[in-house]
């Protein structure tokens, strides 16, 4: 599984938190890496590992191209995203310059699901999931399954972003997974944007929603900030 990296260009500390970036339906594309570009601007190692990889090297799809990405997409299982997501937190926390003890998850779509999947059975700090798809609701189709059994692990606080114009999750499944995690007691906040529909954060698709964007990126490096604590001195 190839995993791609952005790293501080320069840091005040030895030692820097390491953020693992799950992709959408569409792979490690220009915006992935862009987001962790991003990331490590603000002082993280980001790596995006490639979900597909059993399937092919490298693959990346044009949005809308459901008609590629389905056979590529749908065998993958829980098992497997969970395997992937295993191997690509440890060997980010063996990677020179990053925190092993700060070590945080962000996804979008297919990618906020495997990035949610991961905070409740891998040790992570903090989670932060966009528009995570299937998450309380069976996607038919789909070899993965929800997550409402999974969620009694989760083990760190968890930032969730949706927009209200989503056509792929309806407001019942994010009220489902409100529910189940307060329920659980378990540390959550969930943020929907108005006008906001599904893949509102990337700039290179149609439903790209700036406002929604902006103050969605803002509350997540807000929220693994005061997760983490202090930057390591070593």
């Amino acid at each position: 599984m190839d995993i791609h990296w952005s790293t501080p260009a320069a840091s005040p500390i030895p030692l820097n938190p390491g953020v693992v970036v799950f992709h959408e339906a569409f792979g490690v594309n220009p915006h992935i890496l862009r987001v962790c570009d991003r990331l490590a601007g603000a002082g993280y190692v980001a790596a995006a590992p490639e979900l597909f990889h059993r399937s092919g090297h490298a693959l990346q799809f044009a949005y809308g191209d459901f008609a590629s990405v389905r056979p590529v997409m749908a065998p993958l299982t829980n098992g497997q995203l969970l395997m992937d997501a295993r191997a690509a937190i440890e060997f980010l926390a063996k990677r020179p310059g990053v925190n092993r003890r700060q070590l945080v998850a962000l996804g979008f779509c297919l990618g906020g699901f495997a990035a949610a999947l991961a905070a409740c059975h891998l040790p992570l700090a903090a989670v932060v999931s966009f528009y995570g798809a299937g998450l309380t609701l069976r996607r038919p189709g789909l070899a993965r399954r929800p997550l409402l059994d999974d969620f009694a692990g989760l083990g760190c606080p968890a930032l969730f972003h949706f927009g209200e114009s989503d056509p792929n999750i309806p407001p019942v499944e994010v009220a489902v997974l409100r529910e189940r995690l307060q329920a659980l007691g378990k540390p959550h906040e969930i943020v929907t944007y108005p006008n906001a529909g599904h893949g509102f954060f990337c700039e290179d698709r149609d439903s790209y929603n700036v406002t929604a964007a902006e103050s969605a990126w803002t509350k997540s490096l807000a929220w693994f900030d005061s997760r983490l604590g202090p930057r390591a001195a070593g």
